[in-house]
């Protein structure tokens, strides 16, 4: 236990990634110690501006024998993400060691809200326990706790009937919290209804900021407003945790004219897929390219691609990055093949046959009868002639 307090504390002082490492009590100076531990590992590099992982970083993988240790190479793999020829820029290490300090400012507020959500619970037990240990100490002492142990349906009989809903909800929303374990601190959530399906392109998410035996506190992703939700409200409803969604799975929609040869289709194809291979720090895979929609009276052919992607929904902003990415390059390459479907003109119909129309047909008897109109109505006229 007291090692347990030492190492909290230490991961909340100014040097959570080590002393060597530097300073890091913020975001900013972490940052700042991490371009300055860049420069350093560039000395061994002759000439160079990115740190090349086999010759500089493999080596902390090596045990004491000597030998690789293949769980620990994983290990930095997974943190650094080298490209395909085993570099390592310096905007790639700064968002890893970016990584590594959120996950340890999570950690603390996790452990932090915990201890809150223990005290909770352990005070209700206290109390639980408190009042069988006071009828216990009656019984042993001779008190007749009859006549308090009468009061009791007097008292709790209408107070049930009072609150027996909002128990119930409550009761549901400790359980939701305590034994589902949904979610935690900093995870991205999205809360809709079990009945309804949620979308292909991913659903907004909230941050979890805190969380309580009554109600949940998130923060927005994208526009910073914080709410708050019932504990009970929550266990009836889905809760999709994008922490616990790992290889986010991707679809970008294309339309190709009706005229484009099946040729031109496979050697797009291809050519997406050497994209994809030539960053596995972003994509895994291509899991799927095929015809969605035929549609010749529009004149287009629908067209799906579908991508596993290295990260969780977690990092939506990374994923959303590389999905815009392999749009834009999706569109030049439809370009240059002259494979880029562009909508036809619709056509424009006029008609006088509503709103101002009956308007129109009221001037026009007007004149047959040789009267001046009302001022309205010789407005229109100018309006439309």
């Amino acid at each position: 236990m007291l090692e347990f307090r030492e190492a909290l504390d230490y991961l909340k002082g100014q040097n959570p990634l080590s002393v060597h490492f530097g300073l890091a009590d913020t975001r900013k100076s972490c940052m700042q110690s991490a371009v300055k531990v860049f420069k350093k590992l560039l000395l061994k590099e002759s000439q160079s501006s990115v740190v090349n992982f086999e010759k500089t970083i493999a080596v902390l993988a090596v045990n004491k024998k000597g030998q690789l240790d293949r769980k620990k190479a994983k290990f930095l793999i997974r943190l650094l993400r080298p490209d395909r020829s085993g570099e390592i820029t310096l905007i790639r290490f700064l968002q890893a060691c970016d990584n590594v300090y959120k996950d340890i400012r999570l950690l603390t507020a996790t452990i932090t809200n915990s201890t809150q959500l223990d005290d909770a619970v352990e005070t209700i037990l206290n109390t639980v326990f408190f009042a069988i240990l006071t009828t216990v100490t009656f019984a042993i002492l001779g008190i007749k706790s009859g006549f308090f142990i009468s009061l009791f349906p007097s008292i709790i009989l209408p107070m049930s009937f009072l609150f027996k809903s909002a128990v119930s909800l409550w009761l549901e929303g400790a359980l939701f919290v305590l034994v589902r374990e949904p979610f935690d601190i900093g995870d991205r959530i999205a809360i809709s209804n079990p009945k309804n399906d949620t979308s292909t392109d991913g659903s907004t998410t909230w941050f979890v900021e805190s969380f309580s035996l009554n109600d949940t506190t998130v923060r927005n992703a994208a526009t910073n407003e914080v709410a708050s939700y019932s504990n009970g409200y929550l266990a009836g409803s889905r809760v999709i945790n994008a922490a616990r969604s790992p290889l986010a799975t991707v679809a970008v929609r294309l339309k190709f004219g009706i005229n484009v040869s099946f040729d031109k289709i496979k050697i797009f194809h291809n050519v997406v897929e050497n994209f994809v291979k030539e960053r596995p720090q972003e994509w895994l895979e291509l899991l799927g390219f095929r015809a969605t929609a035929v549609e010749s009276d529009l004149g287009y052919v629908g067209y799906i691609i579908v991508l596993r992607h290295v990260d969780s929904w977690q990092n939506v902003g990374r994923i959303l990055q590389s999905k815009a990415d392999l749009q834009s390059f999706c569109l030049e390459v439809s370009k240059q093949m002259d494979m880029r479907f562009v909508s036809p003109p619709m056509p424009v119909h006029v008609s006088l046959d509503t709103g101002a129309g009956a308007e129109l047909n009221v001037a026009k008897e007007y004149l047959s009868r040789s009267e001046t109109p009302p001022v309205e109505t010789v407005g229109l006229l100018s309006k439309l002639f």
